[in-house]
């Protein structure tokens, strides 16, 4: 959880191989902590996700794990969700801004 850094566990596919089609982020310590989750499923959380498309060659995660996945400064982990499925289904920073039947890319104001 470092920022910048999407490490890759060393038993699994490098997360560029397109082989694949799981992009899997897991986002919490190894030794769960209960007070620092609000901050790590806050903005901490939305950067990874963004540092981890690069390292994926720029795919986005189709699935993300989290601990305490309802606390969080902010939108946390629902926020983040809404990102991803925007950005895998329309193109769109949010789910929420894709214009529903279009084509990729489409996005409300």
């Amino acid at each position: 959880m470092q920022a910048g850094s999407c490490p890759n566990r060393a038993e699994s596919s490098g997360l560029d191989d397109k082989t694949k089609s799981l992009v899997l982020i897991n986002y919490f310590h190894s030794m769960s902590s209960k007070e620092k989750t609000c901050e790590d499923n806050s903005g901490d959380l939305i950067n990874m996700l963004r540092t981890c498309y690069t390292a994926a060659g720029n795919r986005w995660a189709n699935f993300v794990a989290v601990d305490y996945y309802k606390r969080s400064e902010g939108g946390g982990s629902f926020q983040a969700v809404d990102t991803l499925n925007g950005k895998l289904l329309c193109g769109c920073d949010d789910i929420h801004a894709c214009v529903a039947g279009s084509t990729s890319g489409a996005c409300t104001p």
